[in-house]
């Protein structure tokens, strides 16, 4: 079973593929706020309490077929770090679409807001929502 950062090292991420129709709030941030921590502290940007945000910043998108609680599971990156995952929702759409481009070498990319705010207890709050392709365009 590859791993995420395998994953990430070893494929090309794709081009955007216009449109990207599909905002999506992406699950699970509370799970992941140590990768969204790095994604901050690598663009040397401070959580402060009363918020920050990046805009436009490159997500990618990775099927996870090997993950213990879904299979259909699609994990979302930023700036080589884990911040959550698709919607259980969504995610059974884009699963097999995502894993027939990551077998051809690629990773799907779109377009992230992360949005994160120090609650002042050492506790950081964070939010991402995504741009990205409708499953019908993979």
């Amino acid at each position: 079973m590859p791993s995420i950062a395998q994953m990430l090292a070893e494929l090309e991420l794709e081009s955007l593929r216009e449109p990207l129709d599909e905002q999506v709030e992406v699950a699970g941030e509370t799970h992941h706020i140590a990768g969204i921590k790095k994604v901050f502290r690598g663009r040397g940007l401070p959580i402060p309490g009363a918020g920050i945000e990046i805009n436009d910043a490159m997500c990618v998108l990775i099927p996870e077929p090997w993950n213990p609680h879904d299979r259909h599971a699609v994990a979302v990156a930023i700036d080589g770090h884990q911040v959550g995952h698709l919607p259980a929702t969504l995610a059974p759409d884009y699963a097999e679409p995502l894993a027939v481009v990551a077998r051809g070498g690629y990773l799907v990319t779109g377009t992230a807001r992360i949005w994160a705010k120090d609650d002042g207890s050492g506790v950081v709050r964070a939010r991402v929502t995504i741009l990205i392709p409708e499953a019908v365009e993979l």
